[in-house]
C-alpha cells in the first residue's frame, strides 16, 4: 500500500521528539538537516535554502516551515515576534501567492494538516514546535498565521484517521478559514513562553561563550540564564544586558541572596555562608569566589547593565 502523507508526518514528529530529547531542548541545524529513514528512503525534515518545505515523498501541503537568524559579528538580539498573545505570523516565499511554496501553504491551510515549525533561537540552533496549524492564509498581505496545537490534539486526530481508515485527499479542498479552537490559542501562548525562555537562555549563554560567569564552568547542560532584574518586574526584559550566565548552583545562590555581584562585577558571598565550614564544594565552589570578578562577554554591548547590577546588589546587601 502506498505511504500516505499522514504517515510521513507522524514519522517526522517522532523524529523531532527524539531530537528534542537528545538535545535537551534546542536542536542544532546539523542534526535537523540529516532527516530520517522512512520506508527505505531518506526524508528531509526541512530545507536549508527555503523556509517552506515539502519533501518529495509527500503529495500535498507542507511538512515544515522554518525561520532563521542571520549570523552577525555579535550576539543576536531578542526577537520581538514573541511579544503578545496572538498567533505567529509567517511571511510567504517571495511576492507571488501562487508560486509553488505558497500554494503548498494554502493546501496546508485548507486541509488543516499538522506541520513542524523550526524556530531559530540563535544562528544554527532551533526550537522545534509541533503540531502547528495554519489559521489564516492571506494572499493580499503575503503572510499566514501559525498556531501551535497540543500533543493531545495530534493524538486525537491520528486516532480518528486510523478508525475511519482515511488518508489525506490528493484533491484540493474548498478554501476556508477554520474556526480556531480555544485550546490552540492557549497552546500557542504557552509555546511563546517556552520560546521566550529558550531564546533568552541561548542569547545569554552565547554571549558568555557557554561558561558560567562566576565559576567558568563550561558544561551547557548545567548553565542557566539568570535575570538581574527579575522578569516579574516590568523592567526585567529578556535582554542580554539583563542576564548573567550562571551554573545551576550559582544561579540558586544568586536568587537566594547568598551570592551578590556589585556594579563592577565583584563577587560577594554572604556572611552566613562565609561562616560555614565544610568540604571542597562549599570552600572552593562558593566561598573561594569571594572577592573575585565575573567573566564578561567579549562584546561591550552584551555586558550586564551596571544600574541593574547596582540595584540588585543593594537588595543583596540588605539581607546578606
Amino acid at each position: 500500500m502506498a505511504v500516505s502523507d499522514h504517515e510521513i508526518r507522524l514519522a517526522a514528529f517522532a523524529r523531532c521528539a527524539r531530537l528534542m530529547h537528545d538535545f535537551g531542548g534546542a536542536v542544532a541545524w546539523e542534526a535537523i538537516q540529516e532527516g530520517f529513514e522512512f520506508d527505505g528512503e531518506r526524508v528531509y525534515l526541512a530545507g536549508k535554502a527555503r523556509g517552506i518545505h515539502r519533501p518529495r515523498q509527500m503529495n500535498r501541503g507542507v511538512l515544515s516551515i522554518k525561520t532563521t537568524k542571520p549570523r552577525k559579528g555579535r550576539t543576536a538580539r531578542y526577537d520581538d515576534a514573541l511579544v503578545g498573545d496572538g498567533y505567529f505570523s509567517y511571511a510567504f516565499q517571495g511576492d507571488d501567492p501562487g508560486n509553488r511554496d505558497n500554494t503548498c501553504l494554502r493546501e496546508a491551510f485548507e486541509d488543516q494538516s499538522p506541520l513542524i515549525y523550526f524556530y531559530a533561537l540563535v544562528p544554527g540552533l532551533y526550537q522545534i514546535l509541533y503540531p502547528g496549524y495554519l489559521m489564516e492564509w492571506n494572499p493580499r498581505c503575503l503572510f499566514c498565521t501559525v498556531a501551535i496545537g497540543s500533543q493531545f490534539e495530534l493524538a486525537q486526530r491520528s486516532e480518528v484517521r486510523e478508525i475511519a481508515g482515511q488518508y489525506e485527499s490528493t484533491q484540493p479542498s474548498e478554501a476556508r478559514e477554520p474556526t480556531p479552537p480555544i485550546e490552540r490559542r492557549y497552546s500557542t501562548i504557552e509555546a511563546k513562553v517556552r520560546l521566550h525562555q529558550a531564546e533568552f537562555r541561548e542569547l545569554v549563554l552565547s554571549a558568555y561563550d557557554r561558561r558560567c560567569s562566576v565559576s567558568g564552568l563550561p558544561v551547557p547542560e548545567l548553565l542557566q540564564a539568570a535575570h538581574i532584574i527579575p522578569d516579574r518586574d516590568e523592567r526585567g526584559q529578556p535582554d542580554i544586558t539583563n542576564g548573567l550566565c550562571l551554573s545551576i548552583l550559582h544561579h540558586t545562590a544568586y536568587d537566594r541572596n547568598l551570592l551578590g555581584i556589585d556594579p563592577d562585577g565583584r563577587i560577594v558571598i554572604a556572611e552566613s555562608v562565609l561562616g560555614q565550614h565544610d568540604g571542597p564544594t562549599l570552600e572552593a565552589g562558593i566561598k573561594g569566589l569571594h572577592g573575585q570578578t565575573i567573566r564578561l562577554p567579549r562584546h561591550d554591548g552584551d555586558r550586564p547593565n551596571r544600574d541593574y547590577l547596582a540595584e540588585r546588589f543593594e537588595g543583596f546587601r540588605r539581607v546578606a
